[in-house]
């Protein structure tokens, strides 16, 4: 077993279901996805561990700064002024995940982190 660990972003699907991102959530199948995943590696020896996916799109993972303004969901590229990278979003937000749950001193403030039962 290659991972061990796997991380995923520990979204509020209830509250996602009446946004206007319900159809792609829905269609994603986020909630079936995440049990499959902790069935498997717990199968397997691993763990999945869900993060606080707030600020993760939005905050730098080389330096952990914030931009002045929020994000358009349409800005679809991360630039940071601060230390100057730029990177897709999603990677971006995966970087800061992965940060999140190897522990503090990687860029982000330490939020909450939770392992999936």
């Amino acid at each position: 077993f290659r991972h061990r660990v796997i991380a995923m972003e520990d979204l509020n699907m209830e509250a996602l279901k009446r946004s206007f991102l319900a159809r792609s959530i829905h269609d994603a199948a986020w909630t079936q996805l995440r049990d499959m995943l902790t069935c498997k590696a717990a199968g397997a020896g691993g763990s999945v561990v869900l993060v606080d996916p707030r600020g993760t799109s939005r905050q730098c993972s080389g330096c952990g700064a914030e931009p002045d303004r929020p994000k358009t969901l349409g800005e679809r590229v991360h630039g940071c002024d601060g230390c100057g990278p730029v990177l897709d979003r999603d990677v971006n937000a995966a970087r800061n995940v992965q940060q999140l749950v190897q522990g503090p001193g990687t860029g982000l403030r330490p939020r909450s982190v939770r392992v999936a039962a």
